[in-house]
């Protein structure tokens, strides 16, 4: 509690500091903590004391089943056990894929925000938990999450329990068959057809190996319980016959998969169908080398934009590319530098990994030199030589202020994945019954 009390010690002082200064007497106090923040008219402040909490403070949860009927639908049992009987607990029932991405002082807010949630002060040997505001879906993992309360109201500790809802049967074996057309190196054709037993189908295509870390990744921001809603959601519309599709713009001599999710005639999920396709590569075993080309330099709303065109010879398997200001790249390490930059593996900048000719614009500085930098590798994944095409850009049009100088222009990603900014909770209330 040493930490706790020299900040409200340092808060006071500062209030003082204020009030001595500008003669303003504060009738508000203000208390920030990780979880939430919550502010006190100073007339209605009877006293602060400070308390010091030994031992663990958890509600103890254990799944024990689950069922689904007509009347309350989904059904979750539970024991639950709290460690100080002085202590009480708010629950909830989340999909995992969400849970597993949140601490303690992610749920405290999370509970926090729920206002109608139930705090329990009681232990439950088999707890009834219903009312759930939105359906759960057939085999898919959920958590079952508690965080307790001290005396004081105090959020403490969380405990999971996961458990995963039972596949709904089909009617029949909805599944597909499959075709590979053609295999390019940056694209590549399937023609998928449904059985007898498929209504219809969904697709969608990734590296391979990456749906599960798609999901999890956009799965709690859409509110995606299970990969199959994802694909179901992503693919953009259902097929209910044989369908041909080209997936484009593609890296050579790369993995890729398609999972295709099939539904019978009353809208249960099939097991997914997974094709695994490798685009074919390209380059060859002799040096790779990149040729750099100063393009236009023009005033784009209030900056300059120039463009540099950097195009690969026919031994390059992929190349990466920048530019730099050249009063910078002496700072910055010179070649050496240059080098080491540009054989890095950025995997979270989509622009970074270039097979073909690349028109690369960026926000640049009147009157000014840089270095267009390239480097690239053949099929063997050996280097080639550094590009270093000097140029220096125009004189700006009258009257318009020039640009800030960047020491290393970047482009915008133009499919940056978006953060995860809000929960899509799996319910708004419920109650857990003994």
């Amino acid at each position: 509690m040493k930490k706790f009390f020299s900040i409200a010690a340092l808060a006071l002082a500062m209030s003082t500091g204020v009030q001595a200064q500008t003669d303003v007497v504060p009738n508000r106090m203000i208390i920030h903590s990780s979880v939430a923040s919550k502010a006190y008219a100073v007339d209605h402040v009877d006293s602060i004391s400070f308390a010091r909490k030994e031992g663990e403070v958890k509600a103890n949860v254990e799944f024990l089943s689950y069922e689904k009927n007509e009347d309350e639908g989904d059904i979750v049992y539970v024991k639950v056990t709290r460690t100080d009987p002085k202590s009480t607990f708010k629950i909830d029932v989340l999909p995992t894929n969400t849970a597993k991405r949140y601490d303690d002082i992610t749920f405290a807010r999370y509970f926090e925000q729920q206002s109608t949630s139930q705090k329990l002060a009681e232990d439950f040997e088999q707890g009834k938990l219903s009312g759930f505001a939105r359906e759960f879906t057939a085999n898919t993992p959920y958590t079952v999450v508690t965080l307790a309360y001290d005396e004081y109201g105090v959020p403490c500790q969380v405990s999971r329990a996961n458990f995963t809802t039972p596949k709904v049967p089909t009617v029949g074996t909805p599944s597909v068959t499959y075709t590979i057309d053609e295999t390019t190196s940056s694209s590549f054709t399937l023609t998928v057809t449904p059985n007898k037993d498929c209504e219809e189908f969904y697709w969608c295509q990734f590296e391979k190996g990456k749906a599960q870390e798609q999901f999890e990744q956009w799965g709690p921001m859409f509110g995606l319980s299970s990969i199959e809603a994802m694909i179901k959601q992503f693919s953009g519309k259902p097929y209910s016959e044989e369908a041909t599709n080209t997936w484009n713009e593609l890296a050579p001599g790369t993995d890729y998969e398609v999972a295709v999710l099939p539904v019978d005639v009353e809208g249960n999920f099939g097991d997914l169908v997974y094709i695994y396709v490798t685009t074919k590569g390209q380059g060859g075993e002799g040096i790779a080398q990149v040729t750099a080309t100063v393009g236009d330099f023009v005033k784009y709303e209030d900056s300059y934009v120039q463009t540099v065109t950097f195009t690969p010879n026919d031994q390059t398997a992929l190349y990466h590319d920048a530019i730099c200001a050249k009063d910078k790249y002496e700072e910055l390490g010179g070649d050496k530098w240059a080098k080491e930059y540009l054989m890095q593996d950025i995997k979270e900048d989509p622009n970074w990994n270039q097979y073909g000719v690349d028109k690369y614009p960026f926000t640049a500085t009147p009157n000014t030199a840089y270095y267009a930098l390239a480097l690239a590798k053949n099929a063997k994944g050996e280097w080639g030589p550094l590009t270093k095409h000097e140029f220096t850009t125009g004189a700006a049009p009258a009257g318009v202020a020039p640009a800030k100088v960047v020491s290393l222009p970047k482009r915008v990603a133009a499919k940056k994945a978006a953060k995860r900014t809000a929960v899509v909770p799996v319910k708004r209330s419920l109650q857990l019954v003994k």
